[in-house]
């Protein structure tokens, strides 16, 4: 009898712990737990979450004139909530006052993403800034030994924490036949754990949580819902004077009845004027320049003129809610990124001093771009749009903002057509497998 009830008892708890005490109980909900797992850097401090926040961000927003209120952003930016807070342009790593020299970006959507590539006259896809990383479980290997973020050492250091969770010990081993703590240093098992660490978290970036598809812009597209005036303004000016939907197509994936990623993936140059607040003033960043991969997928070398300087278009979903903009986060709000677009070419050129400090930086003058010279002065620099084009392509920009169903039903909005509990009309959209 008292086996019997010790056994239900057993039975019991390791229900209770696996359902509901915070273990996960499938490939992605691992995922989402190592994701947000401090203990994986080299001062327990520091997880994917902390450059890529889930939670939404509060922020204190005008009401009424002069009247200021602390509230949360409409959905999450997944970008460094401190960067958006005080418009700084890198994080702090796991090392005290260490600090990576890029802006981190939004990683909402970047499973859509392809594997990196040359498609015959453009280099597209891969992830970060340079695309370095040719997918998504690439890119997750890198934060953890990156000296400048998570800082672990080496692989075997990341599976010593691992073996130290009895969570993960358990999960490895029914998701992957991983026994994490027979692995010892040198095994060639570190890799396998390593790397079934990593498509855990990429496949946790696979899911809803990263993929809404439920922007204002969303339920437009679908005919469920109409721009204001100004926002349709600011559409028409998009895909027509201002030229954005050159590179940030809103033309939906596999055509009309499919969602749009609103960019194609490709590298430009904009000519982006430094940012001299960066600690440590960092060397300019090269862009694709810097990518070890080019001749490897074009299967020739690229000259100077077709790589230097150009970052990666990501995608404009959710662009209202990651300032400060810009691989070096030079720019830190959307007006002042559509007035570049509108006007570098025309503004005179800043002068003592040359950089953002100008007190008439993005009013009289911009500075010289980082890699001037290979700049793009084809779609941008010069459109001629007057202040209200500009007011109206970032009221449009701001329809791009994930959760619309809540934020356009609140704080005097309503929308009859798209009630709180609306479902994406493109929820049943697939994310691509990963490779």
């Amino acid at each position: 009898m008292k086996r019997a009830i010790k056994a239900v008892f057993l039975c019991v708890a390791f229900v209770f712990t696996t359902a509901d005490g915070g273990q996960p109980r499938s490939e992605e909900s691992l995922g989402e737990k190592l994701f947000s797992d401090i203990n994986l850097s080299i001062n327990n401090n520091q997880s994917c979450e902390s450059c890529h926040s889930l939670s939404t961000i509060k922020l204190p927003t005008e009401v009424k004139p002069g009247v200021f209120k602390l509230r949360k952003q409409a959905a999450s930016g997944f970008v460094d909530p401190s960067n958006v807070r005080n418009g700084t342009a890198v994080a702090d790593g796991s090392i005290d006052r260490v600090f990576g020299a890029l802006n981190p970006p939004s990683i909402a959507y970047a499973a859509f993403s392809p594997e990196f590539h040359w498609d015959g006259e453009l280099f597209i896809g891969g992830q970060f800034w340079n695309g370095r990383a040719p997918n998504l479980t690439a890119q997750a290997k890198e934060p953890f030994l990156n000296p400048l973020e998570m800082a672990m050492p080496d692989q075997w250091s990341v599976i010593e924490r691992l073996k130290a969770n009895r969570s993960y010990v358990y999960f490895f081993r029914h998701l992957y036949g991983i026994e994490l703590r027979k692995i010892k240093a040198g095994d060639a098992e570190v890799e396998e754990a390593f790397n079934a660490m990593v498509q855990a978290i990429a496949s946790f970036e696979r899911t809803a949580t990263f993929n809404r598809f439920d922007s204002k812009f969303d339920y437009e597209a679908a005919g469920l819902t109409a721009y204001n005036e100004s926002e349709q303004r600011g559409a028409d000016l998009y895909d027509g004077t201002a030229q954005c939907g050159l590179c940030h197509s809103t033309e939906g994936i596999d055509g009309d009845d499919s969602p749009a990623l609103l960019t194609d993936f490709s590298y430009d140059n904009l000519g982006v004027p430094p940012n001299p607040q960066i600690p440590g003033n960092p060397a300019f960043d090269s862009g694709l320049l810097s990518n070890p991969n080019l001749e490897l997928v074009r299967g020739e070398a690229s000259s100077i003129d077709e790589i230097e300087g150009r970052q990666k278009v990501m995608s404009l979903r959710n662009i209202a809610l990651t300032p400060p903009y810009m691989h070096n986060g030079v720019f830190r709000t959307l007006e002042e990124v559509v007035h570049f677009y509108n006007t570098r070419d025309t503004l005179a050129p800043c002068e003592q001093p040359a950089d953002t400090s100008n007190p008439g930086f993005g009013i009289d003058c911009w500075p010289q771009g980082e890699f001037h010279n290979t700049r793009n002065t084809a779609e941008l620099g010069n459109l001629g749009l007057s202040v209200q084009d500009e007011a109206d392509l970032v009221a449009y920009l701001k329809t791009f903002t994930d959760n619309y169903p809540l934020w356009g039903n609140r704080y005097g909005l309503k929308d009859p057509n798209v009630r709180r509990r609306s479902p994406s009309p493109f929820k049943h959209y697939p994310v691509p497998e990963l490779p």
